[in-house]
């Protein structure tokens, strides 16, 4: 799994929706079938197996049961009876109350592109196993939805045109059965549901760093304008040329003061080593007075002080500016910076960080920033349901939100997701590799927490 964002420019309105409706009017929901997505508390993947390789349908069943999930996501991939396995658990599993979705990989998480494994036996051919999983639901009631991993980074492979063609094959066989494409955060933007939202039926959303991301991502579905967009990015599969900007500025008038300083907040969501790239930067009066490498570092808001006082004393205003530049062209590297909490000691800020329209923007290049665009109301005009999947495998949590990957910071990232859950922010939840074995040190704070916002229990969801 890899996160790719795609943008539009500042121009095109890239935080708002929609044109300017009222509110307040109903959703036009695109009816996905509520009994697919009712209470819908999910795992994915990680399988118990037999010694011979074979999925052990029984033990995964009575452990489904005593975590207390709704549905499970079953991974046709690690091995090449994964399918014939899965007609296996499908009774078993819907004697246990429990549905099933049907999850593949794409392109370049098969061969050629990655490895040696496919999902068998129809491998990339994903308008044939559209058909064979409408069929195999109508044999068993509990398959109401299918889902392809990695979709954004394979979406010149699945167009909305290709999409469009196995939503006709599954519905002309099973109506009722459900597609939903695993996608990442960073890539829920105004283009994808432009481009998606008459193909799809939902959308599983991966790996929250906040409850801000969860907000944001409702509203983008359900048409809704959007709190902040204090945000510049730059798209995945994009070419920049060294000097490429985007720059956020506003004056502000120099007050008697002993000492200057500008503060705020800032983070980035890209974690890894590349270095020498991307640059974050705090202006003044074009003058460069804070600099960070975008490379390495925790994917959470980190506190920023910089004393400006050599840089402002004996003027009567400063004009004050944040930019993301490119030290070095890129090829490939997506990234999305966001600001917040900006205050400024002896300075009187034109505006803040809480009105983004009201800075002036400029770039050059494919960089793109939601700073001085007025944001437009939403129409409510779709519901696009979306299921928050949160790492719950210490490999991936480690990568996502750094050390320490223990069962305690597992769990509280999960009680994000099933928090908001409980506010109708999102449709459902699901953990994303979940330990299920005997042994595991995982299982036990989950399944609390399962149990403490599940359909029974006193933290669970809102009707909205």
């Amino acid at each position: 799994m890899r996160t790719i964002a795609r943008w539009f420019c500042a121009s095109t309105l890239l935080w708002a929706v929609g044109a300017a409706a009222q509110a307040q009017s109903k959703p036009s929901v695109q009816s996905p079938g509520t009994d697919t997505f009712h209470r819908h508390l999910a795992d994915y993947d990680d399988e118990l197996r037999l010694a011979d390789g074979r999925v052990d349908a029984d033990a995964m069943v009575a452990r489904l049961k005593e975590l207390g999930v709704t549905t499970y996501y079953w991974l046709i991939w690690h091995a090449p009876t994964d399918w014939d396995d899965l007609k296996l658990f499908l009774p078993k599993a819907r004697q246990a109350g429990i549905q099933v979705w049907a999850y593949l990989v794409p392109p370049t998480e098969s061969p050629p592109k990655y490895g040696n494994q496919y999902s068998e036996p129809f491998r990339l051919d994903h308008l044939r196993w559209a058909e064979e999983i409408a069929r195999l639901s109508l044999q068993h009631p509990n398959l109401t939805a299918w889902v392809i991993d990695d979709f954004y980074a394979n979406h010149e492979f699945f167009t909305p045109a290709y999409l469009h063609k196995a939503q006709e094959r599954t519905r002309q066989i099973n109506p009722k059965l459900r597609f939903l494409p695993l996608m990442y955060f960073n890539e829920i933007g105004p283009k994808f549901v432009e481009d998606y939202r008459s193909v799809i039926d939902g959308v599983v959303v991966a790996y929250l760093q906040d409850r801000d991301e969860i907000d944001r991502t409702w509203a983008i579905l359900n048409d809704e304008p959007i709190a902040s967009a204090s945000e510049m990015a730059y798209p995945w599969d994009t070419p920049s040329h060294a000097g490429d900007f985007v720059m956020a500025s506003q004056s502000a008038k120099v007050l008697p003061a002993d000492k200057y300083e500008v503060r705020f907040r800032e983070r980035d969501d890209f974690t890894a080593a590349t270095d020498g790239y991307h640059f974050k930067q705090l202006l003044l009066d074009d003058a460069v007075v804070w600099e960070a490498d975008l490379a390495g570092g925790p994917a959470t808001w980190q506190e920023v002080s910089v004393d400006v006082t050599r840089q402002v004393r004996g003027k009567a205003n400063v004009n004050v500016a944040f930019r993301l530049v490119d030290k070095k062209g890129v090829s490939n590297f997506g990234v999305q910076w966001r600001l917040s909490g900006l205050r400024a000691e002896g300075l009187q800020m034109a505006a803040d960080l809480a009105r983004p329209q009201d800075w002036k923007a400029t770039c050059q290049g494919a960089f793109v920033t939601g700073f001085g665009v007025v944001p437009a109301a939403g129409q409510r005009r779709f519901h696009i349901p979306f299921i928050s999947m949160t790492a719950a495998n210490a490999e991936e949590f480690r990568l996502r939100h750094g050390d320490p990957a223990t069962p305690k910071r597992i769990a509280e990232q999960l009680r994000i997701s099933l928090q908001a859950w409980r506010d109708g922010k999102c449709d459902g939840v699901v953990t994303y590799c979940l330990d299920k074995r005997p042994q595991s040190q995982t299982f036990p704070g989950v399944k609390r927490l399962f149990g403490e916002f599940g359909p029974q229990g006193p933290q669970g969801p809102r009707t909205r």
